[in-house]
Order: C-alpha cells, then structure tokens, then sequence
C-alpha cells in the first residue's frame, strides 16, 4: 500500500515533466537535448516491415526508424501478430505516427475491420490521444509517404 502512494505521488510530477532536469537542475528539453541524439539520419527505406494485428485488433505497426532490425521487428511481433517485411496495407482511417524523424519512428494504423473494427467515431478519439502526446502525431498514408 505504501509503495501504491508513493507511486500516486510521483504520477503528477512525471506526467508534468518535473524530474527531466539535469544535475545543474536545468530543465531538459526533448528538441534541444533529447532530439539531437535519436534523429533519424539513415532514410534508406520508408518502412522496414510490417506487425499485422488486424485479424485481432484491427491495427497494423509499419516500422520506419533504423533501429527497427529483422530480429527487433519480428521479436516486437511475434506475440502479437504476422511479421512482415512489406508494408501495412493503407485505409482511409489513418494512424498514429510515433517519434517522427527519429531512430524508432513507427506508424499504428488503424482499419474499420478485423477483430476490433475502428468506426470513423473511434479513429477521432484515437486522433485526440495520439496528437495529444509530444512524441507524436496523426497521419494518413498520402501524407505521410507521398510527400516530396
């Protein structure tokens, strides 16, 4: 019980940033300090293989970041859905692009079938949690690959 208050404590304080400071007690901040360090500087492949969870949650993860190796992917999938090294298939529904322009960026697409079919309801709330995250943004396919 005592070790549940104490994480209740701490909660507010890690949700809020407090504790991203360095022993000089400067802040830390993610585009100046943190950035620098995981920025993608291999843009070899657009995707590197795909984790498809459709049959099961609707959602397939496209991996775009260079740390994504075969063995990480298939590894991050093998619990959890069909390893591929082609690309998830693309729908009107989009997804959540996480850590853009860095090393582990990847993509959670969400599809209106499958085993939890997204509604077009559904896709706006995953919207709202995925754009209110720093660390990343809502996407769709055009936007995301078709760009110059």
């Amino acid at each position: 019980m005592k070790n549940l208050r104490s994480l209740l404590v701490l909660i507010p304080f890690l949700l809020m940033g407090l504790g991203c400071r360095t022993e000089e007690g400067e802040d830390i901040s993610y585009e100046d300090d943190v950035f620098p360090l995981v920025e993608e500087i291999d843009r070899s492949s657009a995707v590197r293989g795909s984790c498809n969870i459709i049959d099961a949650s609707s959602t397939c993860i496209d991996y775009i970041g260079s740390i994504w190796t075969d063995q990480q992917m298939e590894l991050n999938c093998s619990s959890v859905g069909t390893f591929s090294k082609n690309s998830c298939p693309y729908g009107e529904l989009g997804g959540c692009l996480n850590t853009p322009g860095t090393i582990s960026e990847d993509v959670i697409w969400f599809y209106p079938y499958g085993g939890e079919a997204f509604s077009v309801e559904d896709a706006y709330y995953a919207r709202m949690v995925c754009d209110a995250l720093d660390i990343s943004n809502w996407t769709t396919p055009d936007a995301l690959f078709l760009t110059e």
